[in-house]
């Protein structure tokens, strides 16, 4: 079994549950709703992607590999590790979307069909954003094409782009984005030649390549007791202030600030150097992190139909609703992927013996 990052984990779980919070914005009208800048939390799963990322293709043994096989071999790898959780969520999503408060003519639905194959493909971030049955697949979809932009050079030249791409990446693109919008946000904000939400991947991406290469250096030093509860007091200070902003203050020019928090957070978190990093380590929290993405893939659909379904109620009634039926939808989708897995796993001959025939 592959071991987990605990406290990895265990923030996943969290902010998580803070971007479904963030998401009741969608039926807040004008009273005040749960985190501000929930958005924000984001860039610890795009930090967390670039990671991995580099932590996978410096592992790869890829001498004699062609630089093509091996980007496609490690995205149909990350599609695989998403599925089938991506398209039961889908799927859920499109029927809450198309019934939830009142069931949509056919011919919309149809019409709705049509236009999803977009986000099915993965293709929302690309520019083919256009009817979407689960808003939350924006992530995934600007994650794997920056992947695919990324891994060719990473491939042919693992220390040039580590060293060098990385760095020059997240400061050029963050930069840029800094000094033209001063803020993160804004996914589907078309920049001349791309979403703006697909430059915050590709900036994102390459500061979680920079946090691999301090990881490393930071697990190869010996810290005294005092110093781990420091690195576990900066930890831990990161991810609460985090939260602390987003829950009480709007957009600002803070995400970057909270980035670099972030950033800091997560170098130590990978490392396990903390004083408080085994305490993360265990099956609560490890089922905690595998639960985080059904969770982040099952609320959206539902935050835009609360006042459609409940008219007349206050944010208050409608959240708690709301939380219900997101975490409730999660954890069916969290089931039914398990099921699928299973079935996959005993029939896997029988499935693609239906598919591909055999060769003489």
């Amino acid at each position: 079994m592959k071991k987990r990052n605990g406290s990895i984990d265990f923030w996943k779980f969290i902010f998580s549950l803070v971007i479904m919070s963030f998401h009741s914005i969608y039926f807040a009208g004008d009273e005040k709703f749960l985190f501000y800048n929930g958005a924000n939390m984001v860039e610890f799963f795009f930090l967390v992607s670039g990671f991995l990322m580099a932590a996978s293709v410096m592992k790869q043994n890829t001498e004699g590999i062609p630089v093509w096989k091996s980007t496609w071999q490690f995205l149909f790898h990350k599609i695989k590790s998403m599925c089938p959780e991506y398209y039961v969520a889908w799927a859920v999503s499109f029927v809450i979307k198309n019934t939830a408060g009142g069931i949509l003519p056919l011919r919309l639905i149809c019409k709705h069909g049509i236009l999803s194959i977009w986000e099915l493909f993965f293709l929302r971030m690309a520019g083919f954003n256009d009817y979407n049955a689960n808003g939350a697949t924006w992530y995934i979809s600007a994650m794997l094409y920056v992947m695919l932009l990324f891994l060719p050079l990473f491939f042919w030249k693992k220390e040039f782009f580590l060293h060098i791409v990385a760095p020059i990446g997240a400061l050029g693109i963050l930069g840029s984005l800094y000094a033209l919008t001063r803020v993160l946000r804004g996914n589907t904000d078309w920049m001349g030649f791309c979403f703006k939400g697909l430059l915050r991947a590709a900036g994102v991406l390459c500061a979680g390549c920079i946090c691999y290469l301090a990881c490393q250096k930071l697990k190869e030093l010996k810290f005294t007791s005092f110093a781990k509860i420091l690195l576990s007091f900066a930890e831990i200070g990161g991810y609460l202030f985090a939260l602390y902003w987003t829950f009480g203050h709007g957009t600002s020019r803070m995400e970057f600030i909270i980035l670099v928090l972030f950033a800091v957070s997560v170098t130590i978190s990978f490392s396990h150097q903390g004083m408080l990093a085994p305490l993360f380590d265990n099956r609560a929290v490890y089922w905690m992190g595998k639960f985080s993405f059904p969770l982040f893939l099952s609320h959206h659909a539902w935050s835009g139909r609360m006042t459609r379904m409940f008219p007349g109620d206050s944010y208050l009634e409608l959240f708690g609703k709301y939380a219900v039926l997101s975490v409730g939808t999660a954890a069916g989708v969290y089931f039914i992927s398990g099921v699928l897995r299973k079935v996959y796993a005993r029939y896997q001959g029988v499935i693609l013996g239906m598919v591909f025939a055999e060769r003489g």
